[in-house]
């Protein structure tokens, strides 16, 4: 048992926090710390009592524990969101995480999951405490040749593949990196709270958006609709085929169309954070930021416009319980997925589909207002898990959704280690959404400007994270004048981005659309 320790011992202290480090150069370098442990146990079992020893023991499980805990923690959020885990920033991501899976796969099996979870790491750490207490008792001369056997295989083992055998002591460095990024946290709140105080609108003479005057303004968020999808070679055709399918259509509608690229503050999940940066002007990463800004006085693009004369909606179906952060947003409207109606059934984690919200926004918001509409509609079919999807039917029969009642629908359970077809489904997924975004604005869009963009990169399950975070943004108006006021340094004509245009920060965005469309 106390051999099998202290290889567990040497590949615990070497398991990795990146997905990449997955190698043999990883578990080939000799953790100088190892062998320190196995000193101390040594020294303790012959200098103090067994309760002392056991004490010892005690506190490196607890330190290994949190440390393999946390590297665990860092290896999902890389996969998720492409960045370590921060403690200080992110436990809200487990709720998060929790509502995904008990959604998508079933209370029971998620909760299983958890359960098997905590008793693996629980048993883990009562095996390394056992053992470690059994390495201690052993004798000296057999502590030494065990460590010197491990050492010289692992030392041969790396000679012949790289002719040297390197040591590393990272566990104190890698704590006092974690504490060091603590203090950036720390440290970025500061910032920020200096960043709300640096206002860029003058409330003695707040914007008109006089360019808009009699416009309907739609702001339009597809979830994980990120330039990997149209960038991936395998994706690529698809994704083109279908922005120029929606051009076409928009062009015979009477739609004009300029498309470009906005960087989004996240990778990968919490949408959230790209919808406050967009609607704030400024850059939300992390749930921080998040949390300080609706707490501030900092007005929204949408209390802005509502300032204007604009009355405002905001249609976020995903919200699925009390909101208290969306008062921040200002809108005159706000409808989670209780208000927007729907008597059909979800589609897993997806409350309703795209089409749905679109058109309960046309037929319940837009045509009931008078006067001129804003609106930011945060659509969901795009959502992984991506199953099942919904099919697309004639508007004129959508109606209360009661007609989604388990029909109109396809796809079931994926096998995620096939990365082949979680792409087709991601991408068929996409094209969904697109098509009713498209079909949409063919059908209602005369009369408004419409801003479609993605709200985040997909997981890096679909094409890896690459060296971007931007996502596709497209305006669609009936008037091409009005185009004409974006920068065409950005924006190219139609629904197809120039691959190699420079991104904008979509925080850039609330102060574009106060400047570009402020003079009639």
């Amino acid at each position: 048992m106390a051999i099998l320790t202290a290889i567990a011992l040497f590949l615990l202290l070497r398991f990795p926090a990146h997905p990449n480090d997955f190698t043999f150069a990883q578990i080939s370098v000799i953790p100088i710390e190892w062998f320190i442990i196995i000193a101390i146990l040594g020294l303790a079992t012959r200098l103090l009592t067994r309760r002392s020893t056991g004490s010892w023991c005690a506190a490196i499980v607890a330190i290994l524990g949190l440390l393999l805990l946390l590297r665990i923690l860092d290896l999902g959020s890389y996969l998720a969101f492409d960045r370590r885990f921060s403690p200080l920033l992110e436990w809200h991501l487990i709720g998060d995480g929790w509502h995904l899976a008990s959604t998508s796969i079933g209370l029971v099996p998620a909760l299983v999951i958890v359960v098997a979870s905590v008793l693996v790491l629980a048993l883990l750490c009562l095996a390394l405490y056992r053992g470690l207490m059994a390495l201690g008792r052993l004798s000296a001369n057999t502590t030494v040749i065990a460590c010197a056997a491990i050492a010289a295989v692992v030392g041969a083992a790396w000679l012949f593949q790289n002719e040297k055998a390197p040591v590393s002591a990272a566990v104190l460095p890698e704590l006092a990196d974690r504490i060091e990024a603590l203090q950036r946290s720390v440290a970025d709140q500061r910032e920020f709270a200096e960043e709300l105080e640096q206002e860029t609108v003058d409330p003695n003479a707040p914007p008109r958006f006089a360019a808009l005057q009699g416009r309907d303004l739609v702001v339009v968020f597809i979830e994980s609709y990120g330039r990997s999808f149209l960038a991936y070679e395998s994706l690529q055709p698809r994704a083109e085929a279908m922005l120029e399918q929606i051009q076409a259509n928009t062009l015979a509608a009477g739609l004009h169309a300029r498309s470009g690229w906005v960087e989004s503050p996240i990778r990968g999940g919490r949408s959230w954070l790209a919808h406050s940066s967009f609607a704030a002007g400024l850059r939300v990463d992390n749930q921080a930021r998040y949390d300080r800004l609706v707490t501030s006085s900092r007005k929204s693009l949408y209390s802005l416009l509502s300032e204007a004369g604009w009355t405002t909606f905001g249609l976020l179906p995903a919200i699925q319980k009390a909101w208290p952060e969306g008062s921040w947003y200002g809108f005159d409207d706000l409808r989670n997925r209780d208000g927007m109606d729907y008597q059909g059934e979800p589609f897993g984690y997806v409350t309703m589909p795209d089409q749905y919200s679109l058109s309960a926004f046309e037929a319940n918001m837009r045509h009931s207002t008078d006067g001129d509409v804003a609106a930011e509609i945060a659509l969901l079919s795009s959502h992984v898990p991506w199953n099942p999807l919904p099919r697309g039917i004639p508007w004129e029969d959508v109606g209360d959704g009661s007609v989604f009642d388990g029909s109109h629908r396809f796809g079931g359970p994926m096998n995620w280690r096939d990365r082949d077809s979680v792409r087709d489904a991601y991408a068929t997924s996409l094209e969904y959404s697109l098509s009713m975004v498209g079909e949409y604005a063919s059908l209602f869009g005369e009369g408004s400007l419409m801003i479609v963009l993605g709200d985040h990169q997909p997981t890096s399950i679909i094409a890896g994270w690459g060296k971007t975070a931007d996502t596709p943004i497209h305006f669609i108006s009936d008037d091409a004048q009005l185009l004409d006021r974006l920068p065409t340094e950005y924006f190219v004509d139609g629904m197809v981005p120039d691959q190699n245009g420079t991104s904008l920060p979509m925080w850039s965005m609330r102060e574009l659309l106060t400047t570009a469309f402020e003079t009639p």
